[in-house]
């Protein structure tokens, strides 16, 4: 009982000491990995449910492609706004993001050509702490949280909900700690920027804390 005792006490304070920091309050928010002739060029977006802005500067991806594993650092200046999104494309895109309501905030040279039977996306906080990861198809480790999705359909994107039942107008922060709960196919693609209006979560932190917790130590 008291081993039992220590050890929920131990993640009582660390699922407080995560929520507390609003760095840990960025997520992957929306992945499109198989473009198609309609949807927009392939993405990577984030989302910040926190209430104030977060630096990232020194944060990195890691993405698992054709090419096996590509690896980009945020530029010095990138921040995302609180209640915002950051949005992340390819160089070679640029031109193609033009017809498009809102274009990527950094241009990445990674080729970002995916496989969409497997592939997956971690985001690297500046201190060297994974912060998120998600993953579909057949993912290889440790690109997935939990179970990885099961994939969408080319020119679908992959979404994080709001919260188990997802609400557009909420944001994306719902962490469980398992892909395939946490993200849902989205048919229409919606890159949004630092310019995108704000969305104000609804999904619990304590949950979200938790789904972190058991993503890092128990790796469900």
């Amino acid at each position: 009982m008291r081993t039992a005792a220590i050890i929920l006490i131990s993640v009582v304070l660390v699922g407080a000491s995560w929520s507390a920091d609003p760095a840990n309050q960025v997520f992957i928010s929306e992945v499109l990995y198989d473009a198609d002739a309609d949807s927009p060029p392939p993405f990577i977006e984030l989302y910040d449910g926190a209430r104030t802005n977060v630096p990232l500067d020194g944060w990195r991806l890691r993405i698992s492609t054709k090419n096996g594993t590509e690896k980009v650092t945020l530029p010095e200046d990138a921040v995302i706004p609180y209640c915002g999104f950051y949005l992340i494309g390819r160089e070679q895109d640029r031109k193609a993001w033009s017809k498009f309501s809102y274009k990527p905030d950094f241009y990445c040279n990674l080729s970002m050509d995916y496989l969409p039977g497997k592939g997956g996306v971690i985001l690297i906080r500046s201190n060297g702490e994974t912060r998120d990861t998600v993953g579909w198809g057949t993912a290889p480790w440790p690109f997935y949280e939990g179970t990885p999705h099961l994939g969408v359909g080319a020119g679908h994107s992959l979404e994080r909900k709001s919260a188990s039942t997802h609400n557009e107008v909420n944001g994306n922060s719902f962490d469980s700690g398992v892909n395939l709960d946490d993200f849902r196919d989205r048919a229409n693609p919606q890159p949004q920027n630092i310019k995108s209006p704000r969305e104000y979560p609804a999904a619990n932190t304590t949950d979200n804390a938790w789904g972190r917790i058991k993503a890092m130590y128990y790796r469900q």
